[in-house]
């Protein structure tokens, strides 16, 4: 691995940002806790759930537009995660599991909100993100996490895994 993580601006439009920022607010209430010692709900244990076929296309556009081949999708349903951070949440910095032996699980995580505060941290950067803006990064191999949400505005973020092998990972 080369690099800790790649900032892609203004990835997602605004109308799509919305589109997933608002159905997490209207089904967060089948999120379970974070698991990370602040205010955050998650779909990761969650597979009863149904995406938003735009989640879907978004991926797509994702695995096109970085020319992602030979990689499978980690053990959380269809390889995505959506999350809920209400104001006053924080993420202590931790690593996520190998999901695959032998691979990296890489995430690219799109900002869906105007929130405030709870800029994500990757090992000692604190990444200036806005609303549509999406970075990438090898969770299994980097630790991140995330500042204190501030305001009113809840922090939402969409999360596409993936695992490669180290001679295929998009971060070399």
């Amino acid at each position: 691995m080369s690099k800790k993580y790649k900032l892609y601006k203004s990835f997602l439009n605004y109308d799509d940002c919305d589109l997933l920022n608002d159905w997490i607010l209207k089904n967060k209430i089948k999120f379970s806790d974070g698991r990370m010692k602040g205010m955050r709900l998650t779909s990761r244990y969650s597979f009863d759930i149904e995406f938003p076929n735009k989640a879907y296309e978004i991926r797509d556009e994702i695995i096109k537009k970085l020319k992602f081949t030979n990689f499978s999708f980690p053990p959380y349903k269809d390889g995505m995660v959506s999350s809920f951070a209400a104001p006053g949440d924080t993420c202590y910095l931790h690593k996520d599991p190998v999901w695959e032996a032998g691979t990296t699980t890489i995430h690219c995580n799109i900002l869906l909100s105007d929130s405030e505060g709870g800029e994500p941290l990757i090992e000692k950067d604190k990444l200036d993100l806005k609303k549509g803006d999406m970075w990438m990064y090898p969770v299994s191999e980097v630790s991140h996490g995330a500042e204190l949400v501030k305001g009113e505005i809840p922090r939402t973020l969409w999360i596409f895994g993936f695992c490669f092998h180290p001679f295929n990972t998009p971060m070399n």
